[in-house]
């Protein structure tokens, strides 16, 4: 499975919904039929369909959808736990404005070329998946390519913890100036 990251398009829908919201200005509100159908459906999605939807929506700059993809609880790990400072990319994010600080931070970042989703596998409520991104980075226009694992453990058929790992020491001698 190959899969483009619209990164751009999907920073752009989330501050565009943050300045709406922090303006007062209403937010197109959801359907709780549609959404108590999908919840009340008997078959429910196994942790790799979770995460091949996360990145269709991703592929597809689907801000709302990758968003949605999210647990309410949700704790995600780009790389490491722990605290961030600022825009800082690399940490510990919690909830659905942690998911969306998650995702503003990386357009902040990077100016993606190419992402590729190599594999997806799952058993239970466990997926993994592993592929490849060339990102230029933003601050000094440097490329930094790497491969990729993600491991994702899927609650009420959402990603509930979400683990990014990555080649830091390319980011760090991409990012020097």
């Amino acid at each position: 499975m190959k899969a483009h990251l619209c990164l751009s398009a999907i920073v752009l829908a989330l501050s565009l919904t943050t300045t709406a919201a922090a303006e007062g200005k209403a937010q197109p509100a959801s359907t709780p039929a549609k959404n108590k159908t999908m919840t009340n459906t008997t078959t429910a999605k196994s942790a790799a369909d979770v995460v091949k939807g996360f990145f269709e929506a991703f592929g597809k700059g689907d801000s709302e959808g990758v968003i949605n993809s999210f647990h309410p609880e949700t704790s995600i790990t780009a790389v490491r736990k722990g605290e961030r400072k600022g825009d800082q990319l690399y940490g510990s994010y919690s909830g659905t404005e942690g998911a969306k600080a998650f995702l503003t931070n990386m357009g902040k970042n990077f100016d993606t070329k190419a992402f590729s989703v190599d594999h997806v596998i799952g058993e239970g409520n466990v997926a993994f998946a592993s592929g490849a991104f060339v990102h230029n980075i933003r601050t000094t226009g440097k490329p930094y390519a790497s491969d990729w694992a993600l491991k994702v453990i899927v609650k009420d058929g959402k990603i509930l913890e979400y683990h990014f790992y990555e080649d830091t020491a390319g980011f760090v001698e991409a990012s020097k100036k």
